[in-house]
């Protein structure tokens, strides 16, 4: 009989301890997964996450292409475009007119899917910058960034406007991208 009671006090403790099966604290249920952001150069760099398919990722790209088309500043002349870009950071429309080069994509890696154009940025910055001209880090340690985005954000590091400023912004400081 002794040794019934002492299991059954054995067993009484584990369980208060363990909160009697009861489940967990509201407020740590609730919580979801942060969402995860990147940035990309195309649909398959992407989808080479796991966190969306390629379907999804070119879902949300063709829509920023969209944006980029409809909204992207345009100039005159290629001078007058470079003299706000950069040197060799402007592309020719079909309408004749100049845009800043769209280089890559913000994207929101959650369902659905959501993306940004990201552009050359106006400063020397290793990333680059949204439609608003925030500046888009590619070394934020927050985003998932491909190879290629990353090359090529170390490329416009490279590409000087003449206004220097070697400081790191954050993607988080990308305001219209989130």
């Amino acid at each position: 009989m002794h040794q019934l009671l002492k299991f059954i006090v054995v067993l009484i403790g584990g369980m208060a301890l363990t909160g009697c099966g009861s489940d967990p604290d509201p407020a740590q249920k609730s919580q979801a997964p942060p969402i995860e952001h990147g940035i990309f150069i195309s649909a398959t760099d992407c989808a080479a996450t796991g966190k969306l398919t390629i379907d999804q990722c070119g879902q949300a790209i063709d829509r920023a292409v969209a944006e980029h088309e409809a909204q992207a500043p345009v100039f005159a002349s290629i001078d007058r475009c470079e003299g706000t870009y950069g040197v060799d950071r402007c592309d020719r429309g079909v309408d004749e007119r100049y845009r800043p080069r769209l280089q890559a994509f913000f994207v929101t890696l959650a369902n659905p899917a959501h993306a940004v154009p990201l552009y050359p940025p106006s400063k020397s910055l290793i990333g680059f910058q949204s439609p608003s001209r925030q500046p888009v880090s590619a070394r934020d340690q927050t985003l998932r960034v491909s190879e290629a985005a990353l090359t090529l954000a170390y490329e416009n590091a490279k590409l000087s406007t003449g206004e220097a400023d070697h400081s790191e912004a954050l993607g988080n400081a990308a305001s219209d991208i989130r």
